[in-house]
């Protein structure tokens, strides 16, 4: 059971149905990637260099009004680019590259995910938290050993399986908080 005696309840109301709700979304996009780990791939290289390219325009922006001598501010918004586009443009080559970012993340992801259980430890749901940190460091090791000729398919299924962990913790957390706010 969550602590709620020095959260506001409304708060915990709020937080529980976004939690949930997120929750909910990340585990069906986890499932959906883990069905087609290839399309799930493809689909993440190519939103990550959507996101790029309008990280840039917004910087570009933002560089444009307070920074137009900057050549700092701008190298940042050409990188930006640059990475969005070739993203975008070779998306299998940037599966590779995710790749092994990917193994990057989970490790660190793992540690987090051992933090909130320590930090959620005695109460209910800690274990869950301990189990995604697991995964997350399997799931790193198992990205580099594979690596670069399993990325087409490593990437959706890690990505799927980290998804589908991250959402069910969401939704376990989003109840647990709303249990707590109704109490």
């Amino acid at each position: 059971m969550f602590i709620t005696s020095n959260i506001d309840k409304e708060k915990l109301k709020e937080f529980s149905t976004l939690s949930i709700v997120s929750g909910v979304i990340m585990a069906i996009a986890g499932f959906l990637a883990i069905v087609n780990p290839v399309a799930g791939s493809l689909a993440f290289v190519l939103f990550l260099g959507a996101l790029f390219v309008a990280s840039a325009i917004v910087q570009a922006y933002v560089t444009f009004k307070a920074h137009q001598k900057s050549l700092g501010a701008w190298f940042k918004v050409i990188m930006l680019l640059i990475t969005g586009i070739l993203l975008l443009v070779w998306p299998a080559s940037g599966i590779a590259a995710v790749a092994i970012l990917f193994s990057a993340y989970f490790f660190v992801d793992a540690f987090a995910s051992f933090q909130m259980a320590l930090d959620l430890k005695p109460l209910k749901g800690w274990g869950i938290a301990a189990l995604n940190g697991v995964l997350s460091f399997l799931l790193g090791i198992a990205m580099i050993v594979g690596w670069p000729f399993s990325a087409p398919f490593m990437v959706g299924v890690i990505v799927g399986v980290s998804f589908l962990m991250d959402g069910i913790v969401l939704i376990y957390l989003g109840i647990m908080a709303k249990k707590g706010a109704y109490n």
